[in-house]
């Protein structure tokens, strides 16, 4: 196996990633007790009228309900299943765009996705990822705590050992090498062509080719190109991604004849840096624990929601508003450490003060609005119910100094849209046949995630088409 990477290093997004990845697992789940607010939210599910599933997911959202009408018998511990997953990741992306047309993700591809996801976390598990067995958390518009999280912080977790993977097996990796041309032998993709770090042709012959390149965040021209979901996209809007996130293997699938889909819909990640739109800075925690508060001190949102809802009403309040902690909740973060944290601050990117009025003042907020803010937010979580925006869990309550205020701001995350590929990852062509030799997996690939994708799916999708595409071209051209 060849790796062809783009960049100097590998990893791509991943290593930017958050870290926790989703994956149903009921006998380690069940052990946790259920967050104030977690049956809320099944029952409003359950509630969902029948006549807005589309009629592929009917039968699941029937069985599920079967499930959640058990469960909320005792509802007294952390409930999860692959139908819960499936019916979320389904539902979560379903979105209509600035035509009122509808999408939703493809019930195959899901299907695969939920079935799988926790066969990813073991598979990872056996190669050398140690993951957080004492804690299940939920990144940022996951919908629900079904989170594995690395116990090295961020995706290097991930990198670091697949890297090593691949080299003790007799892998190859080329870094700093542009891919620019797929190799078509007898009708079957077999090899690539690209220009190496110091300019010369690389050729690569083999049997078949995985295009795992990623999406294209970081490409602000595309983005509009195919802008069918937000209303204005800016020439100057910041990116989470690594540079490398063009849509190169989209362009590659297009030159021998590839579908798209889905292209007109990208996600912003709410919770991104003003300024880089980075996710490494100031502290990522749950959802659960997630206080959003605009600049003038006052929450305005269900922070529990979406990726997409979050940052439209971020966007609809300025852009620009505040996560705010105390330091029981600081530790639930999953992306830094005290060293990181103390650097910040002194850097004046994350602010920190013993007190919540001394904490407004450095933030230039009204101390008496982020008081009675937080205030009334403790009082929410003592009650598990949150009369002004119905936040969907709750956790931690503001009340350990020293207190934190994280500066946010949406920037671009990811593009749901790309290559067509069916449940094997083979990459489909525009007759609906598919393309020998060519398979994707990953952001690359489109159908999965439809409008919006779910927080902490995106290293589910990698790892389990990944690997399905990896033992499909084994199989069919190594066999």
């Amino acid at each position: 196996m060849v790796v062809v990477e783009k960049f100097p290093s590998v990893g791509g997004n991943t290593v930017r990633a958050g870290g926790p990845m989703n994956a149903p697992d009921p006998a380690w789940q069940n052990t946790f007790a259920a967050n104030p607010g977690e049956a809320n939210t099944l029952q409003e599910l359950h509630d969902i009228d029948e006549a807005t599933i589309d009629p592929e997911f009917i039968d699941d959202f029937r069985a599920l309900k079967v499930e959640i009408e058990e469960y909320l018998k005792d509802s007294t511990y952390l409930f999860d299943s692959k139908l819960l997953y499936r019916i979320q990741t389904y539902l979560g992306g379903k979105r209509k765009d600035l035509k009122g047309n509808e999408i939703h993700g493809n019930y195959q591809l899901i299907s695969v996705l939920t079935e799988r996801a926790l066969e990813s976390v073991r598979w990872l598990e056996n190669i050398g990822v140690e993951f957080v067995r004492d804690e299940v958390t939920m990144p940022v518009g996951a919908l629900w705590r079904r989170g594995h999280k690395p116990k090295v912080p961020m995706g290097v977790a991930f990198i670091s050992v697949l890297k090593d993977f691949v080299l003790k097996n007799g892998g190859i990796i080329l870094t700093d090498t542009q891919v620019k041309e797929l190799l078509i032998t007898d009708g079957i993709v077999t090899g690539v062509k690209g220009i190496g770090r110091n300019g010369q042709t690389i050729t690569v012959n083999g049997k078949a080719v995985i295009l795992t390149t990623g999406g294209f965040g970081a490409n602000t021209k595309m983005l509009q190109q195919y802008n069918t979901y937000w209303s204005e996209i800016d020439d100057d809007i910041a990116t989470s991604n690594t540079p490398a996130a063009t849509g190169d293997g989209i362009l590659l699938g297009q030159s021998v004849g590839a579908d798209l889909v889905g292209m007109g819909f990208s996600q912003m990640m709410p919770v991104s840096d003003p300024v880089t739109g980075a996710l490494f800075s100031g502290l990522q925690v749950p959802p659960a624990n997630f206080i959003m508060v605009n600049t003038k001190g006052k929450r305005f949102v269900d922070e529990y929601g979406s990726r997409d809802q979050l940052s439209q009403a971020a966007i609809d309040n300025g852009g620009l508003f505040y996560l705010i902690a105390d330091e029981n909740i600081k530790e639930t973060a999953y992306n830094t450490s005290q060293e990181k944290i103390d650097a910040q601050v002194e850097a004046g990117t994350l602010f920190r003060a013993d007190t919540l009025e001394e904490l407004a003042e450095q933030i230039n907020i009204d101390p008496a609005v982020l008081v009675e803010t937080i205030t009334n937010y403790n009082s929410y979580v003592d009650a598990g119910h949150d009369p002004e925006f119905d936040k969907g869990a709750f956790d931690l309550k503001v009340e350990k100094a020293p207190f934190y205020a994280t500066p946010r701001k949406p920037a671009v995350h990811h593009t749901m849209g790309g290559l067509k590929i069916d449940t094997k990852a083979h990459v489909i062509n525009e007759n609906g046949q598919t393309i020998k030799g060519l398979f994707a997996a990953g952001e690359v690939a489109g159908g999965l995630h439809a409008g919006n994708r779910l927080g902490g799916n995106s290293l589910t999708d990698i790892f389990t088409f990944g690997r399905i595409a990896t033992d499909t071209a084994i199989a069919e051209y190594l066999g």
